[in-house]
């Protein structure tokens, strides 16, 4: 700010007092403008301070390396400083961030700065309740919003007691292990495709993509297959066949979703072990997740029978049909922290996709598969559609708040949060889960007696059967009493006598 006023003032000694748009600036006169004539050398500490650094901010909101401070003064708008200052700010904070991450946290850094879950944490309005999380909950994510690692111990390696993979301490195996994965991840799906039908219904009139409410795991859509129970999407919208002035304007019939959710192949379960998934970051993942749904499986193989006419189809040909009755497919790709897939950002938040071909699918083996992801991120299909709920609920509603709170006046707000509060509950929950099946918890690495350390969610969690958690039942659960390391004798449990 200081600098800026000094700004102000030198533009205006420079070149006169703005009086408008279109009207000529008023200079003035020489009594005024000589108190501040070369500024450069004025022993006043206000001009030292300006000149100590002054060219370091012109540097950033000029984006010049020499020569910078003359057009920073004299034509260099306050609007883009500040916008240029911000970017700066955040660039370097991000920077920093990612240099003081813990070695298990960098695979995913995009989806931890994508702040869905601190947003699902912290700017949901207490006051409706089904906002409101269990205490057990909101420490397990507020654990993982932070990268703090819930498993204590002293630098031991630790392993999965279910598929003997490697076990970071940070709970991403949590949504990688494959043993827990059947437990968990058909209920935590289900509960992201109900909530995206919810938004759907309110978003999609609003912006007059669709006049009637999203449908649901719909079968008959493909020709070919009708009778059968094929659902070739988790929900779609049907969109008007006759649109007038106020709808959008799209050719499709229907836009359908298929929900997946995937994470970091960082310690890969051993159906997708080997060296090159342990390189997948959180990106890639998404990616090779919504190339799945593309290709419906990864082979031509993969086909359907429909038992009334005994007609069977691939996966690619039901592509096929899907994509010549302009029936459009968008993978739903979500992270455990809440990060999207390329293709469901743009729809939602018109990011641009870098590549007409990022899902690098083979034109030759899957040309359908490969029309349907080149039109996912065409002109065909909407993008940024929460903007334009924006643009319109601002027009009709200039003084009411969309989400009737002060912490969400408009649609991309109030639905961002709403997609942070599924992070915390549809995924959150599936973690508390996750972790009531690991029975006494994760083993250490090279220990011959499987000794397990106790850790840090102990304190709080009362979802599990294990001897930690029935001392902290038998105390005070909410101990202000910093958290210690206790050693408690364990053997891993088989998982065939896992129970549901």
């Amino acid at each position: 700010i200081f600098h800026f006023s000094n700004k102000k003032t030198l533009d205006t000694i420079y070149n006169g007092v703005n009086l408008g748009k279109h009207r000529k600036r008023y200079i003035l006169p020489q009594s005024i403008t000589s108190l501040y004539e070369n500024h450069t050398n004025n022993p006043s500490k206000l001009f030292q301070l300006f000149n100590k650094f002054g060219p370091e901010i012109a540097t950033i909101c000029t984006k010049q390396d020499s020569n910078q401070m003359e057009p920073f003064i004299n034509s260099t708008k306050l609007n883009t400083c500040h916008e240029q200052i911000n970017t700066s700010i955040a660039d370097r904070l991000t920077k920093d961030v990612i240099y003081n991450f813990d070695r298990d946290s960098k695979h995913n850094i995009e989806e931890i700065l994508d702040g869905k879950l601190g947003q699902g944490l912290l700017d949901l309005p207490r006051k409706d309740q089904n906002n409101r999380q269990p205490n057990n909950l909101f420490r397990y994510n507020l654990l993982r919003c932070l990268r703090l690692n819930i498993w204590e111990n002293s630098n031991a390696d630790l392993i999965c007691p279910l598929c003997k993979q490697d076990f970071d301490k940070k709970g991403d195996h949590l949504y990688q292990c494959s043993v827990i994965g059947k437990k968990i991840k058909t209920k935590m799906h289900d509960q992201w495709n109900s909530s995206w039908c919810e938004y759907m219904n309110r978003l999609m009139p609003l912006i007059k993509l669709a006049d009637s409410k999203a449908m649901k795991e719909q079968t008959c859509l493909v020709k070919k297959l009708r009778g059968s129970r094929v659902r070739p999407f988790d929900s779609h919208i049907n969109l008007p066949t006759i649109s007038n002035d106020g709808h959008f304007r799209c050719r499709l019939n229907k836009i359908g979703f298929d929900i997946i959710l995937c994470n970091s192949d960082t310690c890969p379960p051993p159906s997708r072990g080997g060296s090159d998934a342990k390189s997948n970051n959180i990106t890639t993942s998404l990616i090779a997740a919504e190339k799945s749904k593309f290709q419906r499986g990864r082979a031509t193989s993969k086909a359907r029978t429909c038992l009334d006419t005994g007609i069977t189809i691939s996966g690619e040909e039901i592509i096929e049909d899907l994509y010549n009755s302009k029936m459009q497919l968008i993978p739903f790709a979500i992270s455990p922290l809440g990060l999207f897939g390329p293709t469901m950002n743009r729809f939602l938040y018109g990011k641009t996709i870098d590549s007409n071909n990022i899902h690098n699918i083979n034109a030759n083996t899957f040309p359908h598969a490969r029309k349907m992801a080149n039109r996912a991120s065409s002109t065909e299909v909407p993008s940024n559609i929460l903007e334009r709920a924006n643009d319109i609920w601002r027009r009709q509603h200039p003084n009411e708040n969309f989400g009737l709170s002060y912490k969400s006046p408009d649609p991309l707000t109030y639905y961002t949060q709403q997609f942070g509060r599924d992070v915390c509950f549809a995924t959150g929950s599936a973690g508390l889960k996750a972790i009531s099946l690991l029975g006494d918890g994760p083993l250490i690495k090279s220990s011959r007696n499987n000794i397990c350390y106790d850790d840090a969610l102990n304190l709080f969690t009362n979802c599990t059967d294990t001897n930690a958690f029935r001392r902290i039942n038998e105390g005070n659960a909410e101990s202000s009493q910093p958290t210690t390391l206790t050693h408690v004798s364990t053997y891993a449990r088989s998982p065939d006598n896992l129970t549901p």
